[in-house]
């Protein structure tokens, strides 16, 4: 009987089975989803996902030649940065975001369909990718890509149609957004919680954005102006992915938190950015307890052990008023731009990134008193609960400030300027209460904020030219965008401001990088891709070479 049993269990699996691989069998792929059957939920909350990594990895390389972090991977240009760099980003964008923003669009948008605004939703996350592919690489594989074994080595696209096929994109965006009919699940969106309208303004933004990044070849005024009244312009509207507190399965933290925050690693912030706060104009920015947390605000009193430069004297090439190792006040321990020393024990003591983006710790003073580490495993501060600034309220009035000085757009870039900073400010600001051990009676007051913002507009009025008043600008922005490297490397190379940054510990560090190099990857497994040189300019810088040759 027990035979009996078991031979009929078996002959009854395996008829399962049969049935279950016959049903396979009409599967397009059995390792993958095709879209037809997938939930399109579950794939635009992957997009989302995949594009906050995306991003992350973009903006963490492109800090370091606008120095919100040190450049500390080589002290030339051409040794800071690698092929490498970019493998994580472009294999993120061409293996899983577009392919999957391609499908997802395809089915939201087919006629009929009942879901236009996923669709739109989706072709605005997918113009941005594309921008920011040229922005960084220039020509990229475009019209041939996603193509599988039909085009194993898709040719590179050029780079101003590919940015010309975003514009009109985000046309298409706004179009689907618009169309009535069913709005986006709020459980199934990650940033603006299913509310379209905020959509529909972030598509106006990056057109206000596309035409000023192409403002030196034939960027639009009037467009710009026919666009601000409806793009973004509150904090409310801001673009931001949105991190949590869960540290394990999955690491739900913000990355920025999750390396300075446990017991090993820390990125090293850069010397010049946080004197920028600290120092530069004679009074602290109200920003900075919420940018930097100091572990060891004594940095002085170290040794040589641990902070090798305080027995180096200043390059004779640092003519200008920036720091040099940690000779400016305030204890911010960080490294000077192309520093290429070894690492020393020094973890314990090197400032940390703070409250503001990645949810780390206000600074009260507790490294005044003593080393105050935060390697605690993630215990501090608000526990990692960040953001990525993507495109924020504030970077839209530093846009439209330097629209209006350089291009006529329509209102007072003074104006402008002000309201940047301020709603640059209230957004920082507003993350005191994530961190419950902050000292409250540090936050800045309102006085404090209007002496700074006045401090700022004193340079502007004092500036004798519209070059002068472009610079003033720019530094702030540059502040403001703190945790977004993509904005800094772009305006940078569209202005060539701020000007008077720190220049790089070797007195010759060869050329800034115009370009980024392409990714090993790409190059490596690309039969028609060629590396590039990284003085190569993207189509809408047309400055002269040599104009951030330091």
């Amino acid at each position: 009987m027990k035979n009996i049993l078991k031979y009929f269990s078996i002959m009854v699996l395996l008829a399962v089975c049969g049935c279950e691989l016959t049903n396979l069998d009409h599967l397009d792929d059995p390792n993958g989803v095709s879209p037809e059957n997938a939930e399109n939920r579950f794939v635009f909350y992957a997009v989302q996902t995949d594009f906050a990594a995306f991003f992350n990895t973009v903006t963490f390389n492109a800090t370091r030649p606008v120095r919100h972090l040190a450049m500390s991977g080589g002290n030339i240009y051409n040794n800071a940065f690698a092929a490498t760099d970019f493998n994580f980003a472009w294999n993120t964008a061409y293996s899983d975001l577009l392919p999957d923003m391609d499908a997802l669009i395809a089915v939201t948008s087919a006629e009929g369909s009942e879901f236009p605004a996923l669709s739109g939703a989706t072709k605005v996350l997918k113009s941005y990718v594309m921008m920011t592919l040229v922005d960084l690489f220039g020509n990229v594989p475009y019209s041939q890509a996603g193509q599988g074994v039909v085009e194993k080595s898709p040719a590179a696209d050029d780079q101003k149609a590919i940015y010309d096929a975003a514009l009109a994109i985000l046309d298409d965006a706004i179009k689907d957004l618009g169309t009535p009919g069913p709005t986006i699940d709020p459980d199934d969106d990650l940033y603006y919680g299913g509310d379209v309208a905020k959509w529909t303004a972030l598509a106006q933004t990056l057109k206000i954005r596309w035409h000023l990044n192409t403002r030196l070849v034939g960027g639009s005024a009037t467009e710009i102006n026919n666009l601000i009244a409806s793009a973004i312009s509150s904090a409310d509207g801001d673009f931001q992915a949105q991190y949590g507190t869960n540290r394990v399965e999955p690491d739900a933290r913000h990355p920025w938190y999750s390396d300075h925050y446990e017991v090993t690693g820390g990125i090293y912030l850069s010397n010049y950015f946080m004197w920028s706060l600290k120092t530069e104009k004679g009074i602290e920015d109200p920003r900075l307890r919420y940018y930097f947390y100091r572990q060891d605000a004594h940095p002085e009193l170290a040794d040589a052990f641990t902070l090798d430069c305080i027995t180096t004297p200043r390059p004779i090439h640092y003519t200008g008023p920036y720091p040099f190792c940690v000779e400016f006040n305030g204890g911010y321990w960080g490294r000077d731009h192309g520093d290429n020393a070894g690492i020393p024990p020094d973890g314990d003591r090197r400032t940390c990134f703070g409250l503001y983006p990645c949810g780390g710790k206000f600074d009260s003073d507790e490294g005044e008193a003593g080393i105050a580490g935060v390697k605690n495993l993630g215990k501090d501060g608000a526990l990692g609960q960040g953001i990525n600034p993507i495109m924020m309220s504030s970077f839209v009035q530093f846009m439209l400030a330097e629209a209006s000085l350089t291009m006529g757009v329509t209102g007072d870039p003074r104006v402008y300027l002000e309201e940047g900073i301020r709603q640059s400010i209230e957004k920082v600001m507003s993350f005191g209460d994530l961190d419950g051990g902050a000292d409250a009676s540090l936050f800045p007051s309102d006085s404090t904020i209007d002496v700074y913002v006045n401090t700022v507009l004193d340079l502007y009025d004092a500036a004798g030219t519209d070059d002068e008043r472009l610079d003033v600008i720019m530094k702030e922005y540059h502040i403001a965008a703190w945790g977004n490297g993509i904005e800094p490397y772009n305006f940078y190379r569209r202005t060539g401001k701020p000007t008077g940054m720190q220049p790089s510990r070797e007195p010759n560090p060869g050329d800034f990088p115009r370009l980024m190099f392409y990714p090993a990857d790409y190059v490596n497994l690309n039969a028609t891709a060629d590396q590039r040189q990284i003085t190569d300019q993207v189509f809408w810088d047309t400055n002269p070479p040599g104009i951030y040759d330091f």
